[in-house]
């Protein structure tokens, strides 16, 4: 963002800064009168501390560190901070606190220990890095009797948030995706993917399918970061597909779901992306979706999260045919798109160089080939209004299960959902004395497209261990039983079977 606009706030003398490490120390640097004025620091925060201490990452931090006056307890200084401070009387000097925050570190029992012994080792230690926790928090002022507040529940999550997975093939992900989002489109919803191309692969086929998406990726200018991010903080049903740069730092809102099409890298970027949901005492879900070759990282996944069990997202597969219809049509569309952009791109650069060089660009091509290029776009451009057209045709359409009877609610089957909807349907108008014909709405509309993927979850999601030891014990467990039941049974028939021999030699 503007450094120029930034400094013209500083002007104004705020009480209160929320900067990243890197642009703070470059105001700092530059010699910000409000910014060096850290003799008059009442509080210290340091956020996302394990992000901090990452090799290579923040290495202004420690020099913001560096910067801070020594605390009346603190037996060594910097160079950096005594010079800082020689023209400042110790009167003048403020009693600062320390924070340091984190939603995934985890500190050792004997921390306050080590961070004792760390502030009594020799002052080469500071031109060492910001390697651990430690470290972060002895340089930056912290006593060893630090208060320890550790608000980690038992399951790492959140309580309000509920936790389940899709197992899907690869190339069906998209599909269900799509499917998520049509049928309980309810809410906001983020969609993480690892990869910034997956990401655009997803949002243009979102976008041919008629649902509006934004973007969120590390390659975007902040100005479109920005406006991303209003936008979808103005919608209350939008959809947000992003990097892993969204894992962390937003609050929105009203986000419902959370969708991880591609599972993240580590544990701790899972908690962060699914801490977008359920914030703030606020209920929400999250969705993981397993292919095949995700099952392995997915396991070690719930293990490091010591998960035993986790939610199978319920799924109606009568609707998977008509999704994937869709999504075939889209992928073609896409495809002549982004082929026809590709050629437009290449063409534009071929003549934006030539003209940098003063090159005149003559058309090479024979009559024959010029002809065959005009056929062969035209063709093309009939192919792409037929497939548009057919997609269309089928987008005008409500989304139906294959089994959709139109004649007979049974025709489809009643899910479970629909089934709690009636019910709750049928409480109100026995319960409401004053229900009547005037107030009925025209119509009501019953069935899956009406309710949140969270009410979907708790209403007919069930439980699926995940813990590969446990499962094969309890298959082991339910093997050895059946033996046994086998066995008893065959001993019965056999027992059977001899006394009628008996009976039958008494008779004779």
């Amino acid at each position: 963002m503007s450094s120029e606009k930034q400094e013209r706030l500083l002007k104004r003398r705020p009480e209160i800064i929320v900067g990243t490490p890197g642009r703070l120390w470059e105001l700092m640097s530059g010699g910000n009168e409000h910014l060096v004025e850290l003799h008059s620091l009442s509080f210290f925060v340091l956020d996302e501390a394990d992000r901090m201490i990452e090799n290579g990452h923040f290495r202004e931090l420690q020099s913001i560190i560096d910067m801070l006056p020594a605390t009346e307890n603190s037996t060594e200084q910097s160079p950096q901070t005594s010079e800082s401070c020689k023209t400042i009387p110790n009167l003048q000097r403020k009693k600062r606190q320390t924070f340091v925050f984190s939603a995934t570190i985890a500190l050792s029992d004997n921390f306050c220990k080590k961070l004792m012994r760390s502030s009594s080792t020799s002052k080469s230690a500071f031109v060492d890095g910001l390697s651990s926790i430690e470290t972060l928090s002895r340089r930056a002022g912290m006593r060893a009797d630090a208060a320890i507040i550790d608000l980690t529940n038992a399951s790492i999550m959140t309580n309000n948030l509920e936790e389940s997975f899709i197992e899907c093939k690869e190339e069906d992900k998209e599909a269900y995706l799509y499917y998520i989002l049509s049928i309980y489109g309810q809410g906001r919803t983020i969609v993480f993917c690892t990869s910034i191309a997956a990401l655009r692969r997803i949002s243009s086929l979102l976008r041919i399918l008629g649902i509006h998406v934004w973007t969120l990726h590390a390659q975007m200018q902040q100005r479109a970061r920005l406006k991303a991010i209003d936008r979808f903080r103005g919608n209350e049903h939008a959809v947000l597909v992003a990097t892993d740069v969204a894992a962390r730092g937003l609050d929105i809102h009203g986000v419902r779901t959370v969708v991880h099409y591609q599972l993240p890298h580590s544990a701790e970027v899972y908690i962060h992306r699914s801490g977008r949901t359920a914030r703030a005492s606020a209920d929400g879900c999250c969705i993981a979706m397993i292919s095949p070759s995700d099952k392995t990282k997915f396991v070690s996944l719930c293990k490091s999260m010591s998960k035993e069990s986790l939610r199978q997202f319920p799924l109606d597969d009568t609707y998977m045919p008509e999704m994937i219809k869709r999504m075939s049509l889209a992928r073609q569309i896409d495809k002549i798109l982004q082929k026809s952009s590709q050629e437009k791109a290449k063409k534009s650069w071929f003549q934006r160089n030539a003209e940098s060089v003063e090159l005149a660009v003559e058309d090479s091509d024979s009559e024959d080939e010029t002809v065959k290029g005009r056929k062969l776009k035209k063709n093309t451009s009939i192919q792409l209004k037929e497939l548009q057209q057919e997609l269309n045709d089928l987008l005008r359409r409500p989304l139906q299960p294959r089994t959709f009877s139109h004649r007979f609610l049974a025709g489809a089957g009643i899910s479970p959902l629909v089934q709690k909807q009636l019910e709750q349907l049928s409480k109100r108008k026995t319960s409401d004395k004053n229900y009547s014909k005037e107030k009925r709405t025209g119509l009501m509309v019953i069935g899956q497209d009406c309710i949140e993927p969270l009410q979907a979850l708790r209403t007919s999601g069930h439980e699926v261990c995940v813990n590969l030891d446990k499962a094969r014990e309890t298959r082991r467990v339910a093997e050895n039983l059946k033996r046994k039941r086998r066995e008893e049974k065959k001993r019965t028939r056999e027992q059977l079977r001899k006394e009628k021999k008996r009976a039958k030699e008494g008779t004779d």
